[in-house]
């Protein structure tokens, strides 16, 4: 948690050393430099003072990380939102809104028939030539107006992302305006078909974790950089699990712009992030006395 347990002083210019913590029910990772998602380097020297935080894992998490998502393990809640904003960030390389012109025709492509794409509401396929808008346009899944950016062809910004960009029916894209998403359909509330709706939560995960300014709500509406209902968005995560397409997809999108949306690559993440925070991160629970919560070797 952010509650120092245990303050340890170290000659200026030596390196620390520290036995491997243990927890009853859980692995240690590793040792990380506090509020980060950084592992602390045991051979660097001593120069200031610095925190450090012990990472454990659940015995009972089955999932191994390694490639992209080296450094997972054992990340919960905020940890695992810092680490997976980090990785996202540090590997992205921004298109133009302009640029996705090209490439939506790819990235969304009917596995039927290569020249066409499918619309992302309809599911209809039609034909991927891009002809100014007139038979496709580009719909923000996180709608443009609430991003708090201006979708400009020649920019690279949060409204020219791939992995929020899809191909729309033009007139569907402006009946959906900058709808929440839900259940129902209402003045406030959009509700896609349901081949799409697992998409659609995965895509607004990876907006809220890629931009500190976003942020998923509880509610069907909202203001600038607020988007919902997360509520929904969950249980849509669950009833429409990731599929071939969306797995294609990612794969290209990391060919043009670098990242990947990591609820795609490992759905557990989505609990990991937006679960029972309070039975997850039992470990990082603030313990008044050091040794009810970590005993040394």
């Amino acid at each position: 948690g952010s509650v120092l347990l245990e303050t340890l002083k170290v000659k200026h210019g030596a390196t620390l050393t520290l036995q491997d913590p243990v927890k009853e029910g859980f692995e240690f990772i590793d040792w990380k430099i506090f509020s980060t998602s950084t592992a602390y380097n045991f051979s660097s020297i001593v120069e200031e003072s610095f925190s450090l935080s012990a990472t454990f894992k659940d015995e009972n998490d089955i999932y191994i990380y390694t490639g992209y998502y080296q450094g997972a393990a054992g990340l919960y809640g905020d940890e695992l939102i810092t680490f997976l904003h980090d990785i996202s960030n540090e590997s992205f390389n921004g298109v133009t809104y302009g640029d996705a012109r090209t490439m939506l025709d790819q990235t969304d492509a009917d596995p039927d028939n290569s020249g066409n794409i499918i619309l992302v509401y309809l599911g209809t396929s039609i034909s991927g030539v891009w002809d100014s808008g007139s038979t496709w346009n580009r719909e923000h899944v996180w709608p443009q107006s609430l991003l708090g950016s201006g979708a400009s062809n020649g920019t690279v910004n949060s409204a020219s992302d791939l992995q929020n960009l899809k191909p729309s029916d033009p007139g569907t894209n402006s009946s959906r305006g900058n709808k929440f998403y839900g259940d129902t359909a209402s003045s406030q509330t959009y509700v896609p078909r349901d081949e799409v709706k697992g998409d659609v939560a995965r895509i607004l995960f990876y907006m809220d974790i890629m931009y500190e300014e976003l942020s998923l709500i509880y509610a069907n509406d909202g203001s600038t950089y607020e988007m919902g209902n997360l509520e929904v968005l969950l249980q849509w995560h669950i009833d429409d699990p990731v599929d071939t397409f969306e797995m294609n997809r990612n794969n290209l999108i990391e060919n043009y712009q670098g990242n990947r949306n990591p609820f795609i690559d490992h759905p557990e993440f989505v609990d990991k992030v937006y679960g029972d925070q309070n039975e997850e991160l039992s470990i990082f629970t603030p313990s008044s006395l050091f040794t009810q919560m970590i005993n040394y070797i």
